[in-house]
C-alpha cells in the first residue's frame, strides 16, 4: 500500500479525541497501513485498510466486539463522529482502535516460560468465545487439490522469472517454488485428510506477534481480521508453527499449559496438524500476494531454501 500518511486534521474531522498533536506510520503490517496517532484523549492505534471490501472490516470490528463481550483483553475500536466504526479515508477504508498495554515480545527472545503463557491465553481464549457468532465468519475448508496448486506456482514461477531485476529474496522464492512444484507432482491430487474435527469461532490469526505482554504474561491480543470457524487443534498447531516453528522445547511448553487449562486429547491435536499440514502445503498466499498481485509487503515471509513440506517438520518436532 503506497497510501499517503493521514493528517492531523483528517483524524480530528473523523474521531472524537481532541486535538491531534502528531500521526506517525508503524512498521510491520503485511497487509494494512497502521499510523500511530498522538492526540488530545490519548494515543490510538489508526488501521487504514488495503482491502476495498467493508464487509471485511465490518467482521474485524464484530469480532472484537464479541471478544470484549466475553473479557477478552482487546483494544476497543473507537466511534466516528456518525457513530460508525469504520470510515473513508482517501479512498480506504480506516479505523481507529485504542492502544493495548504492552508489547510483543520478539519471536526470538521468546523463553518457555513465555511460551507456557502464550499456551494457557490460548486456552482461555477458547474457554472464553462463544462457539458461533451472530455474523459472516469464513469456514476453513478443505485443501486445494495438489493440481491447482502447481497451478498457480506455475503461475507464479512465471512471474519470478519474467522480473527485470530479480534480486536475492526473489532467488528464494524461485527455489523454492520449483521445490513446491516437485514435491507436488507426487502427491495424489486428492488429499484425502480426516477433517472430522468440529468447526467453532476462533481468532484465526493467533501467533506471538498478535499478543502484547506485560512482563511474563500476555495483557492483550489484537488483530481480529482473519476470525474463521475452524477445529481449535488447528489454531494450535498454526500457533506452535507461527510462533516456534515447531521448536520442541517451546512447542511442549505452549501444549502443557494450554492442557493445565483445556482438555487436548493427543489424537485431537494429532488430526489438526494433518489438516493444518495439508492446507500448509497448498497455501501460496505469500507468493500470489508478492508476485501475482503486487503487494510488496509479505517478501518477509520469504525464507530461504529448501522447501520442507510441514508433515515432515511435525514428526521431527515430536510434540505431541
Amino acid at each position: 500500500m503506497n497510501a499517503v500518511t493521514p493528517t492531523a486534521a483528517q483524524v480530528e474531522a473523523r474521531w472524537p479525541v481532541g486535538s491531534v498533536g502528531s500521526v506517525a506510520p508503524l512498521g510491520g503490517g503485511s497487509v494494512n497501513a497502521a499510523y500511530r496517532v498522538q492526540a488530545q484523549a490519548g494515543a490510538f492505534h489508526l488501521r487504514v485498510y488495503r482491502d476495498p471490501r467493508l464487509d471485511r472490516a465490518r467482521r474485524e470490528h464484530a469480532a472484537v466486539g464479541v471478544a470484549r463481550a466475553a473479557g477478552i483483553p482487546t483494544p476497543r475500536v473507537l466511534p466516528t463522529h456518525a457513530g460508525d466504526t469504520v470510515t473513508d479515508l482517501d479512498g480506504h477504508w480506516a479505523a481507529l482502535f485504542e492502544v493495548a498495554p504492552g508489547a510483543p515480545i520478539p519471536r526470538g527472545n521468546l523463553t518457555p516460560t513465555q511460551a507456557g503463557s502464550l499456551g494457557a491465553f490460548l486456552a482461555d481464549l477458547h474457554a472464553r468465545l462463544p462457539h458461533n457468532v451472530d455474523f459472516p465468519v469464513s469456514v476453513l475448508g478443505p485443501p486445494a487439490s495438489a493440481g491447482a496448486t502447481r497451478q498457480e506456482l506455475q503461475q507464479i514461477e512465471a512471474a519470478i522469472l519474467a522480473l527485470p531485476h530479480p534480486d536475492e529474496v526473489d532467488g528464494w522464492a524461485l527455489a523454492r517454488t520449483r521445490e513446491r512444484l516437485a514435491h507436488l507432482h507426487s502427491a495424489p491430487d486428492d488429499t484425502l485428510v480426516a477433517d472430522h474435527l468440529p468447526r467453532r469461532f476462533l481468532h484465526g490469526d493467533y501467533h506471538d506477534g498478535n499478543v502484547f505482554f506485560l512482563g511474563e504474561r500476555p495483557a492483550a491480543i489484537i488483530d481480529w481480521e482473519q476470525p474463521r470457524l475452524a477445529p481449535r487443534a488447528w489454531e494450535i498447531v498454526r500457533a506452535l508453527h507461527f510462533c516456534f516453528a515447531l521448536d520442541t522445547v517451546l512447542g511442549a511448553a505452549l501444549l502443557r499449559a494450554y492442557r493445565a487449562h483445556q482438555p487436548l486429547a493427543a489424537d485431537e491435536l494429532r488430526a489438526g496438524a494433518e489438516l493444518y499440514g495439508a492446507l500448509q502445503e497448498r497455501n501460496v498466499w505469500t507468493y500470489r500476494s508478492v508476485y501475482l498481485d503486487g503487494n510488496p509487503a509479505p517478501r518477509a515471509f520469504i525464507r530461504p531454501p529448501p522447501y520442507r513440506p510441514f508433515p515432515a517438520l511435525w514428526q521431527e518436532a515430536g510434540l505431541r
